[in-house]
């Protein structure tokens, strides 16, 4: 497990070779999606993107990989190119024109609907969920157990907020008004303890995400990055 902080910012910095792989492979196009503007503009993105498909990038493989939410950057076609790749996105940040022109050329397997949804009960090497649980989605432990027995690995970054945090938001099927608090740290790593056997986070780190207040981010959230092995 890590759990990021500025050191571990003012390091990876000192080699930024997901700047540098972006630019190498950008397309005039891709500069217009947001998720691409995002990474190429956010040292802190690229410091979590570096750990999370760091080894897909640098490495040709057979490997499948779904990605959750992924979004489409410029490195989402390497990706594709150095494994059998599946992304599973509503798109929601823009991009999916763009998307829907190139996957065949790249080898794109794009699904566009919820993961609570997904009913293929393929087997992947490595599943991911970059940003995703549980300040985006609160159902990260329907998540983990949905997905476990699909796949080898499970990779997993957490966002929270051990500084409150809450949304206003309006349903989608109905005009009532609803109000969110961002999972704090305590939570989060409660909810993560049952996995403690089979993943890289000891108790001791769960416990102590409750104490993080060190963001590398300017709206203070905390980030971890968890790796829990799947049922294959």
């Amino acid at each position: 497990m890590r759990t990021y902080t500025n050191t571990d910012l003012e390091e990876y910095l000192k080699n930024d070779w997901i700047k540098d792989f972006i630019n190498h492979y950008i397309d005039d196009r891709e500069r217009e999606i947001r998720t691409n503007q995002w990474l190429l503009n956010m040292d802190n993105k690229r410091l979590i993107y570096a750990d999370v498909y760091g080894d897909i990038l640098r490495e040709k493989s057979s490997k499948k990989v779904l990605d959750v939410g992924g979004g489409y950057n410029s490195l989402t076609k390497v990706l594709a190119a150095n494994s059998q790749y599946t992304l599973l996105d509503f798109m929601a940040h823009g991009g999916e024109d763009y998307l829907r022109e190139i996957s065949g050329k790249y080898h794109i397997h794009w699904m566009e609907q919820d993961w609570y949804d997904m009913k293929e009960t393929a087997a992947y090497d490595v599943i991911i969920a970059n940003d995703i649980f549980p300040d985006v989605d609160q159902r990260m432990e329907l998540f983990i157990d949905k997905m476990l027995p699909h796949c080898h690995e499970l990779r997993l970054v957490v966002t929270y907020y051990n500084t409150p945090c809450f949304y206003t938001t309006k349903r989608v099927d109905d005009s009532e008004i609803m109000t969110f608090l961002s999972w704090d740290g305590e939570i989060t790593g409660l909810k993560l303890k049952k996995y403690t056997s089979r993943s890289n986070a000891s108790e001791h780190e769960l416990e102590a995400m409750k104490d993080n207040h060190d963001s590398i981010y300017r709206n203070g959230r905390q980030v971890s990055y968890i790796v829990i092995k799947g049922d294959l």
